[in-house]
């Protein structure tokens, strides 16, 4: 049965999927590479002990006919730290043993569950957070399913078949539409930042430069940025040093008043070229609020 990490029981490691994700934000998955998610899970079953260079080397990239190198293990390491740290730990992860290799240490709490048991692990942390008002606010459930069963759980598991079958065209759309918006997003930040994508930056949020995924009128410019920042405050999204913000709303991609609300927002870090390195996506549907 196929095996997943959870890490400081904050970060999920799915080997099957090569991916990191929070616990606590499905929609939070990063992809990682096939010799980066091989390090890691060598890392984690040797975890306090010290993992030598040469080991990496054959059992990450000999094993598999592929070339190693020193550049090549430690730009799988740097990036491997980069996504635990755009997932939110700031602590030191990976330690580097100079001239012997790297390990991660015994203090880290790691432990192993099969899919079924993440999932009721996840079920059981959101329903911990419920008990909690102040954080429920800033909760924003990935989809319109888990919306139905926090607002009314005896209604819902008696909910007639073809409303059971709207929500989940709704939820479909929703994922359709996000989707849209993060490849719009990726196709115009992967390129170099030069006109017309120049016209796409609203304003600054903090240090972060604000962007837009289409073009936006000067006279919508302000409710725009109100918005943004509405999203941002109802997430508990922080601006950091380094990162962008990408920003669209239903409201202005719609020719048509749909009476819903569905807003996403992509938190992007910035390499030394002002290209997207790695991105979080944060989206709301707020159609079943309009939806009686």
């Amino acid at each position: 049965m196929p095996m997943v990490y959870l890490i400081e029981n904050q970060i999920v490691f799915n080997p099957e999927e090569n991916s990191l994700s929070l616990l606590s934000d499905v929609e939070s998955k990063i992809a990682v590479s096939n010799p980066a998610r091989r390090i890691l899970l060598l890392l984690i079953e040797q975890q306090g002990v010290v993992v030598q260079r040469e080991t990496f080397f054959k059992k990450v990239w000999d094993d598999y006919g592929l070339n190693a190198s020193n550049n090549n293990l430690n730009h799988c390491i740097s990036k491997l730290r980069k996504v635990v740290s755009t997932l939110g730990y700031q602590n030191e992860f990976i330690v580097t043993v100079p001239k012997v290799g790297f390990i991660i240490r015994k203090e880290i709490i790691i432990t192993t569950c099969a899919d079924s048991m993440e999932t009721q692990v996840i079920v059981e942390n959101r329903d911990e957070i419920a008990n909690q008002p102040e954080i429920v606010l800033k909760e924003d459930p990935p989809d319109d399913e888990i919306i139905n069963h926090s607002v009314n759980p005896q209604q819902n598991s008696t909910e007639p078949e073809p409303r059971k079958l709207r929500n989940q065209h709704y939820s479909m759309m929703s994922m359709l539409v996000t989707t849209a918006l993060t490849v719009w997003a990726f196709f115009i930040f992967y390129n170099d930042m030069s006109d017309p994508k120049a016209d796409l930056e609203i304003a600054r949020i903090g240090s972060c430069g604000l962007y837009s995924t289409a073009p936006v009128s000067q006279s919508h410019k302000s409710h725009f940025i109100q918005l943004a920042e509405d999203f941002i405050q109802k997430n508990n999204i922080s601006c950091k040093p380094g990162h962008i913000l990408i920003f669209q709303s239903e409201i202005y991609l719609s020719p048509i008043n749909t009476g819903s609300v569905r807003e996403f927002l992509a938190q992007c870090s910035i390499d030394d070229n002002h290209k997207a390195n790695v991105c979080i996506s944060f989206y709301i549907n707020d159609r079943t609020t309009h939806d009686q």
